[in-house]
């Protein structure tokens, strides 16, 4: 039996969850939602209880991150998903830095918004593909 039912006593104040291996695997390099777990989300957003989608891909910007769940029958937007590449881009917005990016392509325009001459800080994320 996968997963575990825990019972609260109090509805919880927020929810985190990951996203692959939880909502998605891959098949034959095709994503493709867990079993239930659409349904189980759509619980999620219906209780209304707050909640962010966590994930360690660097490769994806949050958009793209979106649009893939979306196409698996998750109604998921972006700025619900936090990543690498979106923990990044909020220190370099918090700290005014000027980043030298190495990123993989499909993020490299998630670093546009910044200033990088003169950089003053490095980002190394997934730079293969």
């Amino acid at each position: 039996q996968k997963g575990l039912l825990i019972m609260l006593s109090e509805r919880p104040k927020g929810i985190v969850s990951d996203i692959s291996g939880v909502l998605k695997d891959m098949t034959n390099g095709v994503d493709v939602a867990i079993e239930k777990s659409v349904e189980a989300f759509q619980r999620i957003q219906e209780s209304g209880v707050p909640y962010v989608l966590c994930t360690n891909e660097s490769c994806y910007s949050t958009a793209i991150l979106a649009q893939k769940l979306n196409e698996i029958g998750f109604n998921v937007r972006a700025d619900q998903i936090l990543s690498p590449v979106s923990a990044i881009i909020q220190v370099i917005k918090e700290n005014n830095h000027r980043p030298f990016v190495l990123v993989n392509k499909k993020v490299v325009e998630d670093f546009s918004q910044f200033d990088q001459t003169n950089p003053d800080c490095v980002v190394n994320a997934n730079f293969t593909a």
